[in-house]
């Protein structure tokens, strides 16, 4: 069976937890589509708006995600996961704090988005965070997963996540005059992403 150290960069702490492959198959969260979400879209948009002025960053892209995490008490480190891994959100009980561990081996982009949906897991599903002891997410899809509230939850942090690193009203003030791959280099997100946020706000 295939072991794996989750180690973090920043002052080589280590999150001291040994996980198997296959105990991280049993407790990924995978994206599946065609689940209504619990929040509505609006709730999502206004949320992350909040969010955003709460801490003077609407104007401000692409979004200091990194940023909004410490301001909320949330370390961010980076991590030597495998491929399929994109990243986790734990509860340090210890120290009484979140975490949130990226893999380092993924872009940029894919880092902040990753950054952005576990903000997403700390704002809609807190308590069910706490009451966990890891939250990993993956990067492929499976369809073994049948849990409905699973995929709704990871449907909601998805949109969480675009709408934060995306604003909807700066898209729209912004559109017009760039390109997608300019909109994709302003906000400090992937091509693909930024047609999805797109598609979703019914700007393409």
């Amino acid at each position: 069976m295939q072991l794996m150290w989750i180690k973090c960069q920043n002052n080589n702490k280590i999150i001291d937890n040994l996980y198997s492959y296959d105990k991280i198959l049993v407790k990924a969260y995978y994206i599946q589509g065609g689940f209504y979400m619990t929040k509505t879209k609006e709730q999502l948009e206004e949320l992350t708006m909040k969010i955003l002025l709460d801490n003077d960053m609407l104007y401000k892209v692409p979004v200091d995600v990194i940023g909004i995490a410490k301001a909320y008490g949330i370390s961010v480190y980076t991590a030597e996961f495998n491929n399929e891994i994109s990243g986790a959100i734990r509860y340090n009980e210890k120290e009484e704090k979140f975490e949130i561990i990226v893999n380092k081996n993924n872009s940029k982009e894919r880092q902040r988005f990753t950054i952005a949906h576990e903000l997403g897991h700390y704002f809609l599903h807190r308590e069910m965070l706490i009451n966990n002891d890891i939250h990993i997410d993956a990067l492929y899809r499976t369809t073994t997963q049948t849990d409905i509230k699973i995929k709704q939850q990871e449907k909601e942090v998805d949109y969480f996540a675009g709408a934060l690193l995306m604003n909807k009203m700066v898209v729209e003030r912004l559109i017009e005059s760039h390109s997608i791959e300019e909109l994709a280099k302003i906000f400090g997100v992937s091509y693909s992403a930024m047609m999805v946020r797109l598609n979703i706000l019914g700007l393409y």
